[in-house]
């Protein structure tokens, strides 16, 4: 058969690797990674989309005398070792995934740490892309590649065992099963990966890295057994087109090439399936009279709602759309599935393809648009070049991979492959619901999916986004899911209210926790000496420890009544965001840009240029918190004026709901009757009616001006 990496075509480079070993599950790689990096000397090189420093590398109980967590872990390397120096780029991450990711990351990963462990956020590509790359460079001799971010819940283990205790802990709930697959090498290929990752940092930070490019020899750990030795390795990547940067579309080349080849069959792990390129290339196959076999496996859901309602329901359109030409059944979409799994299934986050015993390319890049053209990635791609042994190594790599999801050996998926030269056959062969096994997708689409689904280009972009349009489909969803979330929280309330107003009436509980006891309290703090003013020192001090201002503003109306508490809550919130922009005024941009962001800086940009009605709009919608929108303006652009003069009128009717709300709630618990709580929730509806009406109104006013 014909070669299919060629540089310049479909990949960047074409290196030799001394030593190569493919790590299946993040156990392994943490692991692995821990007892390379422990012989680092001079360098290391951390690429990531998210990084945890609270990420626990090995879970096995044993002491080797470094401290668990990452973070520690780096700081006591770079104390040991003089001449080491540690570079973690990580994305500039968008302020939709914020809640998703560790509060204050230069704090922990920067200032924290030893003066050479460097900490940066990349913020260096266009509107809408992300740096996606997964890649850790050890003296410029060891490298690791692959799907894999040092952060939370990516550590288990190939058995995906339900309830694993050992998996980290997300929202107080373990997290679910997690399969993902890195490589490691070293040599020349390892090399390369440092220069790429030298020249994102020094792209992304407009300074070069200190220490030098000497490689060493003897990186490699004694007890980790290559799987591959002495072969050439590509490296392919995907770079928009940016500022000097011309776009690279490299891994998509790559794909389609390595498809086209194909004469048996192709194995396809990977997270998403949206890109059309890939879909284009799939169907070529398909139509092929004698074709290969095609068999992908993929999570049976993603996580998180909007991916879910978007992304996964893209996915089931374009497989829908393949098996119309998919004449002799070849094509098979399955999940892994196994006793214990229907809650929490297991999230397959590997991006890999093997084609035939011939080519393998595994790394960061989905099978999604973005992937191919807009976000920073890097695969690396064997080729076996007509050398049996590496055909071998590519093989039971494959093995590996399906004996895991079967629940079987890799000597079982050998004999069977080898006897039927078919991977569906011994999918059937071994596939038992008793135990870990493959289930088909699922490929039922709601009615009328085509007029549900937003547009494809918004939620899964294969070219840069324009700044306008990425403002207007944030604030739209940063609006909604507020709105949304208040509704739901007074509804509680609200219930939560009446069934204490019943408690209250017909139990015991009256007797002991009465209204006189609880007004006899309220009456000696409203009786303090300028009792008012020593709330508003409270909600300044709120601004810089991000408490949230509504518990504020329900005390202060439930111990000064509704206007008082109003006036009281709205003067300290204006003062709160008053300081907070002075003191991002006075430590600047640069400083402020590296806590907070990029992205939160591009936004305020935006919103100065559009005048006080945007200010208004984020005050009322926040798309960040309340702190961090407070410390960006004031080292970025924001008139003085306007903001004031926006936050005190967009933080009005906030305050003043929040307030109606408040007295109405100790009204009813005070006389827990049934027209008090229908006030109660006639009040709620009234400023749910407003504020939906206001947002609408704002909305068209941003439009108008950002035309």
């Amino acid at each position: 058969m014909s070669f299919v990496c060629k540089t310049g075509v479909n990949c960047w480079r074409i290196e030799h690797a001394e030593k190569l070993r493919f790590i299946i599950d993040g156990s392994d790689y943490f692991r692995f990674l821990r007892e390379a990096l422990k012989i680092a000397q001079r360098s290391v090189y951390i690429l990531s989309w998210d990084i945890d420093s609270r990420t626990i590398l090995t879970r096995n109980g044993i002491d080797d005398g470094y401290p668990d967590h990452l973070g520690d872990f780096l700081n006591a390397l770079a104390a040991e070792k003089p001449d080491l120096n540690i570079y973690i780029l990580n994305w500039d991450f968008a302020v939709l995934y914020t809640l998703d990711r560790e509060l204050l990351p230069l704090y922990k990963l920067g200032w924290k740490t030893h003066d050479r462990v460097h900490f940066r956020l990349d913020g260096h590509h266009p509107e809408g892309a992300s740096q996606h790359q997964k890649i850790v460079v050890i003296d410029e001799a060891i490298a690791f590649i692959g799907g894999l971010d040092l952060t939370k819940g990516r550590w288990d283990t190939s058995d995906h065992m339900p309830g694993n205790p050992k998996r980290d802990r997300i929202d107080n709930k373990i997290s679910r099963p997690y399969h993902d697959v890195q490589v490691m090498l070293s040599g020349d290929a390892a090399g390369a990966l440092a220069e790429l990752a030298r020249d994102r940092w020094s792209g992304a930070t407009g300074t070069a890295p200190t220490c030098g490019d000497e490689r060493r020899t003897d990186g490699w750990p004694e007890h980790i057994v290559p799987d591959i030795e002495d072969v050439k390795v590509g490296l392919a990547r995907t770079l928009a087109a940016y500022q000097h940067q011309a776009e690279v579309r490299e891994i998509q080349a790559l794909y389609a090439d390595a498809i086209g080849s194909a004469q048996d069959f192709i194995y396809i792990e990977n997270q998403y399936f949206t890109a059309a390129s890939v879909g284009n290339a799939i169907q070529s196959s398909l139509e092929r009279e004698r074709g290969p076999e095609i068999v992908m496996v993929m999570p049976k859901h993603t996580d998180g709602w909007l991916p879910q309602h978007t992304l996964d329901l893209f996915r089931l359109r374009l497989i829908r759309r393949l098996k119309k030409h998919d004449k002799d059944n070849r094509l098979n979409v399955f999940f892994p599935d196994g006793p214990g799994l229907d809650d929490d299934p297991i999230n397959v986050h590997a991006k890999l393809m093997i084609v035939d015993n011939h080519i393998v390319t595994a790394g960061s890049a989905n099978l999604n648009n973005r992937s191919m053209g807009l976000d920073s990635e890097c695969n690396i791609v064997i080729e076996a070049e007509n050398n049996s042994i590496v055909e071998e190594g590519i093989a039971a790599f494959r093995n590996r991979l399906m004996a895991e999801h079967l629940g079987s050996t890799p000597d079982n998926i050998n004999e069977s492959v080898t006897a039927d030269h078919s991977l569906i056959k011994c999918i059937k062969k071994y596939n038992h619901p008793t135990r870990r096994h493959l289930r088909k997708l699922p490929l039922d689409l709601p009615q009328n999916t085509d007029r549900l689904l937003p547009d494809t280009e918004m939620v899964d972009p294969e070219h840069p986004i324009r700044p306008e349009l990425m403002l207007r489909y944030i604030v739209p969803e940063g609006q909604e899911r507020p709105t949304r979330s208040r509704i739901a929280i007074w509804i509680f309330l609200i219930g939560l209210i009446a069934g204490l107003s019943a408690m209250w009436r017909w139990t015991p509980l009256g007797n002991w926790l009465t209204v006189d006891a609880l007004s006899g309290t309220l009456d000696m703090v409203r009786h303090m000496p300028v009792a008012p003013l020593w709330i508003i020192p409270a909600f300044v001090m709120a601004g810089f420890l991000a408490i949230p201002f509504t518990l504020l503003i329900v005390a202060a109306v439930i111990i000064f009544g509704p206007v008082t508490g109003f006036l009281c809550s709205l003067t300290g919130g204006v003062l709160s965001a008053v300081t907070v922009y002075w003191i991002g005024e006075l430590i600047g941009r640069n400083t402020v840009q590296k806590l907070a962001g990029t992205k939160l800086n591009k936004i305020s940009r935006k919103i100065a240029r559009h005048g006080i009605v945007n200010i208004i709009f984020v005050r009322i919608v926040p798309i960040a918190p309340f702190t961090v929108i407070n410390l960006v303006a004031g080292a970025s652009h924001i008139n003085f004026r306007d903001y004031v003069l926006g936050t005190l009128v967009g933080m009005t009717p906030g305050v003043m709901a929040v307030a109606v709300i408040a007295d109405r709630i100790y009204a009813t618990v005070q006389d827990p009757r049934i027209h008090n709580s229908m006030w109660l929730a006639a009040s709620v509806a009234f400023i749910g009616f407003v504020a939906f009406i206001l947002v609408n109104w704002l909305r068209r006013g941003s439009d108008q001006k950002s035309n």
